[in-house]
């Protein structure tokens, strides 16, 4: 029998309860959904990084985690994924989200991947994700899911007639769960279909020169450079 995908939430509100918690735990819930309809097993941990803050400023003074701290960072270690959701204060993350990836060694994060999301009091932060987050994680050489998920208080509101109003915010948030889906089993070696084609994993067809053959559709027109040098 094959080991269960471990999927890890970190999640850095502020308060209990948090709109951000809210936000992990949908995100934990559509990716393990996502991930387990091959049949396979999935385990999700959350950790709320609220209930370290004073490991973290320890660990960052001292460069030694304590022993609370380090059990999470075996957690991070041994996930096969991360959902990874900060609240947006000013033009970034919360400043106990920064200080937990400032204390952990940057190698657990190459090639690791990891699914973003953040949440703010208005739409107006929906762009920090994308300003101050994502290039962190870059830096870090994490695999981040193309789709991140922005959630402002509003998201968790109900409209006039008291339903739900959140179907944008769920429909994102499963498009980001599929594409973590297909990131892990890639990364599992259990391939995976793209997005938009019908071939699978390997079977991508080679460029050819004979005028973009084989090619996107939007290279069609695309003509190879010895072809170019033929002609001349």
């Amino acid at each position: 029998m094959s080991a269960p995908i471990r999927l890890l939430a970190l999640t850095a509100g502020l308060s209990t309860p948090s709109s951000t918690r809210m936000l992990a735990d949908q995100l934990a819930r559509e990716s393990a959904a996502a991930l387990g309809r091959g049949g396979a097993e999935v385990e999700v941990s959350t950790v709320e990084l609220r209930e370290y803050a004073h490991d973290l400023t320890d660990a960052l003074l001292t460069r030694f985690p304590s022993e609370r701290l380090a059990m999470v960072i075996e957690q991070v270690r041994a996930a096969d994924a991360v959902i990874a959701v900060t609240p947006v204060f000013n033009v970034g993350p919360s400043g106990l989200f920064k200080m937990f990836f400032d204390a952990l060694d940057m190698e657990l994060w190459r090639g690791k991947p990891v699914l973003l999301g953040a949440t703010a009091g208005s739409a107006r932060h929906s762009l920090a994700i994308d300003y101050a987050i994502r290039p962190m994680f870059g830096y870090l050489k994490a695999e981040v899911v193309p789709t991140s998920v922005f959630a402002a208080s509003s998201d968790f509101g109900a409209d006039a007639d008291g339903q739900a109003d959140e179907q944008p915010l769920i429909a994102r948030v499963r498009r980001a769960a599929g594409e973590l889906a297909l990131m892990v089993r890639a990364g599992l070696g259990e391939g995976a279909v793209p997005t938009g084609g019908e071939e699978t994993a390997g079977e991508a067809q080679e460029p050819s020169d004979d005028g973009g053959a084989g090619l996107d559709p939007e290279f069609s027109d695309f003509v190879p450079m010895d072809a170019l040098l033929r002609r001349s």
